[in-house]
């Protein structure tokens, strides 16, 4: 007989923890909240001027019971993720940040945090989790729609506003917006048996790294902004979705009908 969808769930995020070498627990006291401001600030590569998320909005944010949770090899914080939730019985949860610092990059501790958020999530009878990205941002894409098998259906224009970091730098910040249908089959597949399956559609490239190309190349990566802009705007407000991103392409598969 199969495990229910939030006991599969928590299996599969207990073994990506285990996998990536780290316990994700909720996040607690200020000191946790201030080394979660560290951490994001860290990623995010800002001043002490701009912080992405201060130390004592995490602890609002620990307060009023949303999910707010670290992945910690040892007691070293090396990731972190947070959540709100939505109108009273919306049901809806939107995963605002979440961040893993570089020296803990390729073994996997984002998606053992994203994992514990689908386990919470489903366990709390919620079967959509929301959030955004940058669509130049390829490693993301792939992350968000392949890797876990969520689906982009909603571009955001300059969405935040001016971002001062490390990350975004003037570009304008436009977002994509993710739905996580959290017991999708597609979904399922990905996050508790490990098989992550392509999809088609038409193919929609993006620079394979565009924060080395800001760097080298902030006008380029500025004309970048525009097209993808331009080539996502239109079919997603006419109802086309984002299924699948191809990272050796560099390539969105977009289906507009």
């Amino acid at each position: 007989m199969p495990e229910p969808p939030c006991e599969a769930a928590r299996a599969a995020a207990d073994r990506a923890a285990r996998r990536a070498g780290v316990r994700v627990r909720p996040l607690e006291s200020m000191a946790d909240a201030v080394g979660c401001e560290q951490l994001f600030r860290e990623v995010w590569q800002t001043g002490a001027g701009q912080v992405p998320v201060p130390a004592d909005v995490v602890r609002a944010l620990i307060d009023a019971g949303s999910y707010v949770v670290g992945a910690f090899a040892a007691d070293v914080l090396l990731g972190a993720c947070a959540a709100v939730w939505g109108p009273p019985g919306s049901g809806r949860l939107h995963s605002h940040i979440a961040g893993v610092r570089a020296s803990a990059r390729g073994r996997d501790v984002g998606l053992a945090l994203k994992l514990d958020q689908r386990a919470y999530a489903l366990a709390a009878g919620v079967t959509e989790v929301t959030w955004t990205f940058d669509p130049l941002i390829s490693r993301n894409a792939h992350f968000n729609l392949r890797k876990l098998g969520g689906v982009a259906d909603t571009y955001l224009v300059d969405h935040y506003g001016p971002l001062v970091d490390g990350l975004n730098g003037d570009d304008p910040s436009d977002r994509l917006l993710v739905r996580w249908r959290l017991d999708d089959e597609r979904t399922r597949r990905a996050c508790d048996d490990g098989v992550v399956t392509a999809v088609e559609g038409a193919r929609v490239p993006v620079p394979p790294d565009v924060e080395e190309l800001r760097r080298r190349d902030p006008v380029e990566a500025g004309q970048w902004r525009r097209s993808i802009r331009e080539a996502l705007a239109g079919p997603l407000a006419a109802g086309g979705r984002l299924v699948d991103f191809d990272r050796v392409e560099s390539a969105y598969r977009l289906r507009v009908s």
